[in-house]
């Protein structure tokens, strides 16, 4: 290991350590390693097919069995960009990223992971104080009750579908554009970024609003950031420690080294 990323991993075990409510914010750079694509930047599906209109929200709620019916084609349609990404997240699974916060948290080290991600990885790798602030490509969400419940094994032969609970309109959990964000979501993640002293922040890219603010109210807070990506972001500036590379090799040796010197 070079003796700059080691005396920066040391630097942050440090921070670590001597916190008291640490935070995860991890964003699209970490799923990228367990072969998911991002949407922006060389090798995007963005970039490659441009934006698919089936993420607009105004869309979902002008015609909803329409678009289910759009959505679940597109779902079967080789060198669709929605096939496309369906098949590498179906296909994807939990990184030594993903594996080393669970283990933080299991410690009692972190107090919970704030996501921007959909793709269910962090659930799978064991972390249970989760936030997904764009939801969960795995579930459905009743636009009337707010219950989420598993897509898998859910009928989807009536479209659109409607909630067993309250007969109101299921979507995706995942949040579209135009849409807002779960309020109890969105509340629950401002009020750990507003707890945390110390902030990981693993993968992000600081472009996605109003996610991008979180760590810039933890840093006027007073909260450390330690930022783990193989690139310079817009929240670089902000942070105490940046190391520089990719999380799935960096967080097992940041998290060995704080278990090490427990």
């Amino acid at each position: 290991m070079l003796s700059g990323l080691t005396n920066g991993i040391d630097q942050a075990a440090a921070l670590v350590q001597s916190s008291r409510h640490v935070v995860a914010f991890s964003g699209a750079g970490l799923s990228v390693e367990s072969g998911i694509p991002p949407y922006r930047g060389p090798g995007g599906l963005w970039t490659k097919h441009g934006q698919p209109p089936l993420l607009s929200y105004k869309q979902f709620a002008e015609d909803p069995r329409g678009w289910w019916q759009s959505r679940l084609t597109a779902e079967t349609e080789p060198g669709n960009p929605v096939y496309e990404m369906k098949l590498a997240v179906d296909r994807a699974t939990s990184n030594p990223g993903h594996l080393a916060l669970a283990e933080l948290e299991r410690c009692g080290l972190l107090r919970c992971v704030i996501t921007q991600n959909v793709d269910n990885l962090h659930h799978e790798a064991g972390s249970t104080a989760l936030l997904e602030i764009h939801g969960n490509r795995t579930r459905l969400r009743c636009l009337q009750c707010g219950k989420r419940r598993p897509r898998d094994g859910f009928s989807l032969a009536e479209l659109p579908p409607r909630c067993p609970e309250c007969d109101g309109l299921l979507k995706m959990d995942t949040v579209m554009f135009g849409e807002r964000i779960p309020p109890d979501v969105l509340q629950a993640c401002w009020a750990e970024t507003r707890a945390c002293d110390c902030m990981l922040l693993i993968g992000a890219s600081g472009m996605v609003n109003p996610a991008a603010q979180m760590p810039v109210v933890a840093h006027q807070n007073g909260a450390a950031l330690i930022e783990i990506n193989p690139s310079e972001t817009t929240l670089t500036r902000l942070c105490d420690v940046t190391l520089s590379g990719p999380s799935g090799q960096i967080l097992p040796l940041l998290v060995e080294r704080i278990l090490h010197t427990l």
